[in-house]
């Protein structure tokens, strides 16, 4: 899987400590920006995820 972080925010530059901590639970749960009640978990481990892309 690929894990594109793009688009919504400056991850890498603004949010780094989080990006970690994410990096380091195995997951990131995320907000859909269409449907604020819907909310879905990606499992970040090295099996699951091929790529972190940080795109700008």
């Amino acid at each position: 899987m690929i894990i594109n972080t793009g688009m919504r925010t400056d991850i890498p530059a603004f949010y780094s400590e989080w990006l970690m901590n994410r990096i380091r639970d195995w997951y990131v749960l995320v907000r859909s920006p269409y449907n604020t009640q819907q909310v879905t978990k990606y499992i970040l481990t090295p099996d699951v995820v091929d790529v972190l892309g940080f795109c700008g």
